[in-house]
């Protein structure tokens, strides 16, 4: 009986190990999709922002300032003002204009805000004008007076959330993520996000657990309503003041939680099975009694001494009265030289507090049992072990002794410790992005604004007074205010890459470079450009959206450098490489010499004057960082005068995790 129990024992132990093991790393999981949520609705929060602040008189100029913000981020299907009745008055989709939408949930929420918070989530509604579902996010706007004048509201496609969402669940059959409201409204999920996008779960369900025991993140092992399984839950409401409380949600199945510990199992039971049958036909006969239990006793040894678990046992005195080969080899003795020591010799001074109390609660009811992680003095210094308690009694019932079982878990605790730094690094770089951001788009912005204003106002004004020289320097002040907003916003677009963007997946190149090629066709008509593709580009890993800014310029540049003297043509390839695929964009244009192969790849380097040609200089930089975050590499080859070929790298295979 006492080989069924202590064996039943670390069964257990290892089921409620494995079951603490997975809920601790999911809650990680849960604290860093929350932190990616957060960064996100902060972009949008900061754009929002930026449209309530900009003045309303000029209908025309503020839906081009809203177009220009929206591109920010690809997901925005539209943006749009509401003046306090509910009528849109302006937005980048024109045809919108006039419509009511005062009904509409994302209107009604704005507009009744509690104190401190200015954004409103709506679950996805069918409103676009495709009519497909799409994520509005509105901010209620305050007119001089103070009073609520209306709204600012951006429509998202699902995948806004969805790609980020994607990337932290673990992919196994029935893990998954998803984004919910206050109220339960799922406003995204991974997989299947268009099956459940607006259904509401808060009732009967891990939501509804979170809600009942109250605080901002709970873990639950909990059977799920939306396929049946069960998993396990780890969840978090957002807390931070300005922003919804919405709820983040991250599971996985816990029959893959437990497969490890499954297998480990059945191992321990069939071993111990076959040593109770022979102990039970041993004790039929009753001669060879004493025989049958000695030989019993040495099996079980053989079985604990064969755990690569630590097992140790002492009595209410502190004093060791068993420890198996892996526990005395761990500390560099032998089994004999650890009897009758203290458990305090072999425990980190600093956690003998902390042991002490698990070995009290382990002689309390109603568990008898206690866990603690503590540092142990070993062969190779300091290391972590997790230890599962529990009391052993006499044939009395009495407690005369504790065993436990330990297991090293030094690595385990590091990686922890590296996930909570690199928590605190990611807080630190988002509150850095998002000042980036704000200034970016706005303190920067704003004086130059103010600098063109008033030279139109001076040109106004005292166009009779100045003489020739007088306009010329107008024009080259105001050509310099041009320039330097075109460089905060390129600025801004640099910073983006790698940081918004849509999940990695497979992407076709011919539907990136078809995109592309539409979004540059007036420029392309204009120049007389031919864009010859190779018929059999493949599909490869990456981000949708930024091969498409990658494609756009690329074949951009190839049109601003082009021969004024002959034809633009521009060829694009594909060739099978040793990691993946190395893809060409091949020009006849003016060519580039040896010497700027590397610069023209820094940010805001030029290599001609701002009179022949326009831009920033930082279109190169964007397509160096692009690939770069693909794990990729980009380089050019050319020969001034005969044209240039941008080659790069992709890879056409998810990387493989370490």
């Amino acid at each position: 009986m006492l080989l069924i129990g202590l064996t039943t024992f670390q069964i257990q132990s290892g089921h409620e190990r494995a079951v603490r093991t997975a809920s601790a790393n999911l809650a990680d999981t849960a604290r860093i999709t929350e932190e990616q949520v957060r960064g996100s609705l902060r972009v949008v929060r900061l754009m929002l922002r930026a449209i309530a602040e900009a003045p309303r008189n000029d209908t025309q100029a503020l839906r081009r300032y809203m177009a220009t913000r929206a591109k920010i981020v690809p997901e925005i299907r539209q943006a749009l003002v509401a003046n306090a009745q509910g009528v849109v008055t302006i937005a980048t989709a024109p045809q919108i204009e006039g419509t009511d939408v005062g009904e509409y949930v994302f209107f009604r929420e704005a507009r009744v805000l509690p104190a401190g918070r200015d954004i409103y989530v709506a679950k996805p509604l069918p409103i676009g004008l495709d009519g497909s579902l799409v994520i509005l996010i509105s901010m209620p706007l305050t007119g001089p007076d103070g009073r609520f004048d209306g709204i600012a509201a951006v429509s998202l496609e699902l995948g806004f959330f969805q790609a980020l969402l994607k990337s932290v669940h673990s992919g196994e059959d029935g893990a998954g993520a998803l984004l919910a409201t206050p109220d339960g409204d799922i406003i995204t999920r991974d997989p299947e996000p268009e099956v459940f996008a607006g259904k509401n779960i808060a009732k009967g369900s891990a939501f509804a657990q979170h809600r009942d025991k109250g605080g901002a993140a709970n873990t639950f092992v909990h059977v799920a309503a939306t396929d049946g399984i069960e998993k396990v839950f780890a969840i978090r409401t957002l807390t931070e003041p300005a922003m919804p409380p919405l709820v983040v949600i991250v599971a996985r199945p816990l029959n893959g939680v437990l497969a490890d510990w499954r297998t480990e199992a059945l191992t321990m039971a069939g071993v111990v099975g076959a040593l109770v049958l022979t102990i039970l036909g041993l004790t039929g006969l009753a001669s060879r009694h004493l025989i049958a239990m000695m030989a019993s006793e040495e099996r079980y040894r053989g079985l604990i001494e064969t755990q690569n678990d630590l097992v140790v046992r002492f009595t209410l005195d502190e004093r060791v009265v068993f420890a198996n080969e892996a526990f005395a080899r761990a500390h560099g003795r032998d089994v004999a030289n650890a009897i009758g020591m203290s458990w305090r010799d072999f425990v980190y001074e600093e956690d003998h507090d902390a042991t002490a109390q698990a070995i009290a609660e382990v002689t309390r009811p109603p568990a008898f049992r206690a866990t603690v992680e503590s540092r142990m003095r070993m062969e190779g210094g300091l290391r972590w072990v997790s230890w599962e308690g529990a009391a052993i009694r006499d044939m009395s019932g009495r407690i005369i002794e504790v065993q436990a079982v330990g297991r090293d878990i030094t690595d385990w605790v590091e990686n922890r410790e590296r996930q909570s730094s690199l928590l605190r690094e990611l807080d630190s770089s988002n509150r850095e992005l998002e000042q980036f951001a704000y200034v970016a788009s706005h303190d920067l912005r704003e004086p130059l604004r103010m600098i063109t204003s008033y030279l139109s106002l001076l040109e106004r004004r005292y166009a009779a007074s100045l003489n020739e020289d007088g306009h010329q320097f107008l024009d080259f002040a105001r050509d310099g205010a041009k320039r330097m907003d075109m460089m905060v916003l390129d600025l801004l677009e640099f910073s983006r890459v790698g940081r918004v963007r849509d999940a990695l997946g497979e992407v076709s190149l011919a539907e990136v470079i078809s995109i592309a090629e539409e979004n540059l066709r007036l420029r392309l008509v204009e120049s007389g450009a031919t864009l010859s593709i190779a018929p059999d580009l493949p599909v490869v890993i990456g981000s949708h959206g930024e091969l498409i800014r990658l494609m756009q310029n690329l074949i951009g540049n190839a049109v601003k450098y082009r021969q004024p003297d002959r034809p633009l043509m521009v060829t694009i390839s594909a060739e099978r490489s040793e990691s993946g695929w190395t893809c060409t964009v091949a020009d006849n244009g003016i060519g580039i010499a040896p010497d700027y192969f590397e610069r023209i790849f820094d940010i805001f380097q030029r290599l001609h004057s701002r009179s022949e040609y326009e831009g920033t200089g930082i279109g190169l930089a964007v397509c160096r960082k692009i690939v770069e975050h693909h794990g990729g590499r980009i380089w050019v080859e050319s020969e001034p005068g005969v044209g240039s070929r941008f080659r790069f790298t992709l890879a056409d295979q998810p990387a493989q995790s370490s």
